[in-house]
């Protein structure tokens, strides 16, 4: 039951974090929270069956602390990228390596916008040359992460993410859309 996890929205619909199913069955027991959509699972207990939730809502209006800025480092890059080669959509966990897009020595930068994860066979094969000399492309455009939360949904279920998207900011949701295909 914790391998699943849950989005749970702020009363006012706003993404607050994700949450294990146990969690959130207790707070739709308790009466904190209401659901807002169902997983195909369920849960069974000697008195109940009990359909494990997508997504669930506090009745009650959590304010939010200010989020510091994210740290700009491999492992929020890869977080960003969800440990998938930019170039060739080849996953690769924690192996994967930090792709300067336009290179250094190119005058590129190392920024949110100019780093992307890639598997060792392409960064070698690109090397130290622009895109369009190796005939590669980026899959998505890179791009600072909006949120921590962002970050944190990245390494869940395809069915959660899909079921999530539309309670999501727009760069979240978008690029989830594919993630079940």
């Amino acid at each position: 039951m914790d391998t699943d996890k849950v989005l749970v929205l702020n009363h006012s619909f706003e993404p607050l974090h994700v949450c294990t199913t146990r969690r959130a069955i207790i707070l739709l027991y308790t009466g904190k929270a209401e659901r807002i959509e169902d997983s195909p699972s369920i849960v069974h207990s000697p008195s109940i069956v009990f359909v494990i939730p997508a997504v669930i809502r506090l009745y009650r209006y959590v304010k939010l602390p200010v989020i510091p800025a994210i740290a700009f480092n491999k492992k929020n890059i890869l977080r960003r990228d969800a440990y998938t080669c930019q170039y060739c959509g080849r996953n690769g966990g924690e192996r994967m390596t930090i792709d300067h897009v336009i290179p250094r020595s190119l005058g590129g930068r190392t920024i949110w916008e100019n780093v992307v994860s890639a598997c060792r066979a392409c960064n070698v094969k690109k090397g130290n040359k622009p895109l369009h000399e190796v005939k590669m492309s980026l899959r998505r455009k890179p791009s600072k992460p909006a949120s921590v939360f962002y970050l944190g949904i990245m390494s869940h279920s395809p069915y959660r993410l899909i079921s999530w998207s539309k309670y999501l900011p727009r760069e979240v949701g978008g690029d989830l859309q594919g993630a079940g295909s």
